[in-house]
């Protein structure tokens, strides 16, 4: 039914009633008579329900045709303007709010969708007939004109006459071709039918699904990826006037963006949203065909961003091999529901539902993601469920890839997005504003590294050699940058995910003090104690404390460096015991950028035999986007095992430290191997924004644990964060 009315590819769907001045033909596509206003309006003398009816409070029906009160079609109709086209999910929360039956809510909305059309049609035909009969009797008046004065001679009429005569029907010609072509733009497009660009505007607020009756509508899945793809491509190749030099990087020019794209593919930007668009490029270790095997299969496009894609909730191809004579092959379409985190617990996730395509262009590869639902903006007050609400919408983002031939390609990055503001912490919000936080520059650094890091796990000649000097073989090297990239993606998982309540888990925010020698503040220790099983064992309770600070003026490679010195580690970290600690053997990962490595260490003191039998796997990674370190303890005869080759299930329950630039600096790609003096923006100097997470696990059983676990871990990691903001001279510390 939400097709009905729609015009054709040659804009024939709509009588344009030029056939004479009064009378116009039926509309194609659409019986008025069998519109069911009643099912709409609800009038008054068609909702007299039944005795039956008012005992089960539900609307009466008639011919299949259900009855609604006027209680619920105000709800409704409320409902239908935050979200035109709902899921079957959403469907079903609408029904138990209204009191009705799915399918008679989904019936409501085709009709209502069917009424717009309808509307919508009729004003075209108005507006179109108006404009006839304006043609129509300037004809008449021109005729009456020409035909009483002949030339006197012939009496026929002048020549200049019969000119005007001609251009009159020209230019009458010309405005109906024009008609034509805006009703099968309007129709490429899947948006209603419109005069002005005005009206065009705001009827893309109500997109035509990319579904119908269940099964995928492919001219408008089609129609939708073109213009995805043509949006993209301008964005990817085209530089100036469309994207403006600054001194933090590329800007969008938004007045540029939106002549070229008006109306948008989106519709307007949802109210109380900012738009983030950031653009960058770089070249990567790996080839075109690789890098779009990887991104076409979502599985492994998740695990190659552990720090960026928190999972993947649904996935499914949509179309393979889209045909389109003039532009050639769509090679796949997948529609993908993902969230994508930042490394602190403090940002809300972003959850997107959206279209990724991937298509040949001449002698590169192009793979676009683009939002298909989420319109609406900031959630009305007092709304109980969320109805099309989204805090992140995509616009066509992605990345162009280019061959090198030299076994490198050339990777352009495009982030277009629009998100809520008012969702992110104060001091976070301009890490997201500069797109540092999940755009272009974190996409590219964290696919750079990660092919290179592929490269090294490839390789056989890892400089990898054990303290005692017996050398490790080439599995057991892999075995250990396996067992690193395990612990860091555990680790991701702790810091990331905001704090929350969940079933099976005790939240609690431990007050403690931070700062500096000058000034100190009140400082919240999020702890979370929930169950985890170990190596086939009963669960156990495991203690996570997290804690974030900002510290402007701070570059993030001298927090880095600074947790990165052996010599030193013992000033924040208690199994060292104040001593240092010695580096038995490690792997560089990124030779390019310093501070990224796999390392095995030994603390010089242990502080108890317990602890004495154990070793610290810890890996390094810095970019300019964000630095990592990760550790976790492991006794001494598993590590043995692991780089023998053997395959053992360790046990990890990584701890460490995540720290993220403010947003107030420029970054730039080589700041992992330059000093640690990072460069500053014409707004301040860049900061840096510090989390560490403490990870234990406890005896017992959760119900026995007393203030005193709470005391432990809170006071340890605001030790920790104190050690390391008087070790590198912070002079301010904002607690999160």
């Amino acid at each position: 039914m939400e097709n009905e009315g729609q015009v054709d590819n040659n804009g024939q769907g709509i009588d344009l009633g030029l056939n004479n001045g009064n009378e116009t033909t039926p509309l194609h596509g659409i019986n008025k008579e069998e519109y069911d206003v009643v099912a709409l309006h609800g009038a008054e003398d068609h909702m007299k329900n039944t005795d039956q009816d008012e005992d089960n409070n539900e609307p009466s029906s008639e011919n299949g045709k259900p009855r609604f009160t006027p209680e619920q079609i105000q709800e409704l109709e409320s409902l239908f303007q935050e979200c035109s086209h709902p899921d079957d999910e959403i469907y079903q929360d609408i029904a138990s709010m209204v009191d009705l039956e799915a399918s008679q809510v989904k019936f409501w909305f085709q009709s209502r969708h069917t009424q717009m059309q309808v509307n919508a049609v009729e004003d075209e035909n108005n507006d179109i007939r108006q404009q006839n009969n304006k043609l129509l009797a300037e004809n008449k008046k021109l005729q009456q004109q020409l035909l009483p004065q002949p030339c006197g001679r012939c009496r026929h009429p002048t020549n200049e006459k019969w000119r005007l005569s001609s251009e009159n029907i020209s230019l009458s010609s010309t405005y109906l071709r024009a008609q034509e072509n805006l009703i099968k733009l309007v129709h490429d497009a899947n948006l209603p039918p419109s005069v002005t660009m005005q009206r065009l505007a705001s009827a893309s607020l109500n997109q035509v699904p990319l579904t119908y009756n269940g099964s995928t509508d492919q001219a408008a899945l089609l129609s939708y990826s073109k213009r995805a793809l043509k949006e993209f491509m301008m964005l990817a190749v085209k530089e100036e006037p469309i994207w403006l030099p600054t001194m933090k990087g590329k800007m969008l020019n938004y007045q540029e963006y939106r002549r070229n794209t008006f109306p948008g593919l989106l519709g307007p930007r949802p109210q109380g949203f900012v738009m983030e668009a950031t653009k960058d490029a770089t070249i990567v270790a790996a080839n075109v065909s690789g890098i779009v095997d990887i991104l076409t299969d979502v599985t492994r496009w998740s695990k190659m961003f552990p720090g960026i894609i928190e999972g993947v909730k649904a996935s499914k191809v949509v179309s393979s091999g889209i045909s389109d004579s003039r532009d050639g092959l769509i090679q796949e379409l997948l529609q993908i529901n993902a969230d994508f985190w930042v490394p602190s617990p403090s940002p809300p996730n972003r959850r997107v539902k959206f279209l990724r395509i991937s298509k040949q262009v001449e002698n590169k590869w192009a793979v676009v993601d683009v939002s298909i639902d989420g319109n609406r903006g900031i959630l009305p007050a007092g709304r109980r469920i969320s109805l099309g609400y989204t805090s992140c919408r995509l616009l066509p983002s992605g990345c162009l890839l280019e061959d090198m031939n030299n076994g490198t390609c050339k990777v352009t990055w495009v982030v277009h997005t629009e998100y809520d503001d008012t969702a992110v912490p104060p001091l976070f919000r301009q890490l997201f504003q500069s797109g540092q936080a999940l755009g272009s520059v974190r996409w590219l650094s964290s696919l750079q590294r990660h092919c290179v890091y592929m490269a090294v796990l490839r390789s056989s000649q890892l400089p990898f050699s054990f303290v005692s000097g017996a050398a490790i073989s080439v599995l057991g090297r892999r075995s250990i940058l396996a067992l690193a990239q395990r612990m860091t993606t555990s680790f991701y998982t702790v810091v990331s995910k905001p704090v929350i309540q969940i079933p099976g888990t005790i939240v609690k925010e431990w007050r403690g003090s931070c700062g500096t020698a000058a000034e100190m503040s009140e400082a919240t220790v999020h702890i979370i104690i929930g169950n985890c099983s170990t190596m086939g064992k009963p669960p156990s309770p495991v203690l996570s404390a997290t804690m974030t600070v900002w510290l402007p003026g701070t570059p993030p490679q001298r927090v880095h460096e600074y947790l990165c010195n052996v010599q030193r580690r013992g000033e924040w970290d208690t199994f060292a015991n104040a001593t240092t600690v010695k580096k038995l053997s490690s792997v560089t990962t990124c030779p390019q950028l310093r501070g990224n490595c796999v390392s095995i260490l030994e603390a010089n003191d242990v502080a108890d035999l317990i602890n004495s039998n154990k070793l610290i796997l810890q890996q390094e990674i810095n970019d300019v986007s964000c630095s990592l370190v990760v550790y976790s303890f492991i006794e001494k005869h598993m590590i043995h095992a692991v780089t023998n080759g053997v395959d053992t299930s360790v046990f990890l329950l990584p701890s460490g430290f995540v720290v993220l630039p403010d947003g107030h600096g420029k970054p730039h790609r080589n700041a992992g191997a330059s000093s640690s003096r990072a460069p500053t923006g014409p707004n301040g100097t860049a900061g840096s924004l510090l989390t560490a997470a403490y990870q234990a696990l406890l005896p017992g059983t959760q119900a026995i644990h007393a203030a005193e676990t709470f005391d432990n871990a809170g006071n340890r990691v605001c030790d920790a964060i104190n050690q390391i903001l008087a070790a590198v001279g912070a002079d301010i510390a904002v607690p999160a």
